[in-house]
């Protein structure tokens, strides 16, 4: 993935802080000013697939983390056949938004498709949602890495007994020991950059 730069140096609009408790991230569309470095790729608007070739959603956008000018997540609006799978009545259906970390991901630019690494199209009934009118909370991505440790193979890297806790679902933004996992940062995969 790629670093984040500021095109103008101007400051970042005013963005509802209601919708995004981590102050450290931010979507990289509510930022005046901030893009995609020009040597890395922008994937919005890709498809997402899994490893087995099957489509599950877009990627509509990426979550930036402006403290390390770096991208942690891509935002997929999941397809209705993953939403429709979910038969134990724990989402509704505009809870289609799934925040992936970047260390899960490939992207493939000539064919315009991101590749989800390690996760099972099974996997995906249960995975962490949001309402994306409603946001995220540091809640949220500690319980996605909760989740995501739970199966996949980048898990033993992720410190589950330090970052599961109240604390740290409370807080208003999670320390850079979170983001050292493989799920964000892995030998394939360099951060996306501001």
């Amino acid at each position: 993935m790629s670093t984040i730069v500021n095109n103008d140096n101007s400051d970042r609009r005013n963005v509802d802080t209601n919708t995004s408790r981590n102050s450290r991230l931010k979507f990289l569309d509510d930022l005046s000013g901030y893009k995609v470095h020009h040597d890395d790729v922008d994937p919005s608007g890709y498809t997402v697939k899994l490893q087995s070739g099957e489509s599950i959603g877009e990627v509509e956008g990426l979550l930036a983390d402006t403290t390390a000018k770096v991208v942690r997540y891509v935002e997929v609006e999941l397809d209705e056949e993953v939403i429709g799978r979910h038969d134990r009545g724990l989402y509704e259906a505009d809870e289609r938004h799934a925040l992936i970390p970047v260390g899960l991901i490939h992207i493939d630019r000539e064919n315009r498709n991101v590749i989800l690494s390690g996760v099972a199209y099974d996997h995906l009934v249960d995975y962490p949602r949001f309402r994306k009118q409603h946001g995220y909370t540091t809640r949220y991505e500690v319980d996605t890495n909760d989740y995501l440790a739970g199966f996949h193979e980048y898990g033993n890297t992720y410190n589950r007994d330090r970052f599961s806790t109240d604390t740290h679902r409370e807080a208003d933004m999670l320390d850079e020991e979170f983001y050292t996992s493989d799920f964000y940062t892995t030998r394939a995969t360099r951060p996306t950059s501001l």
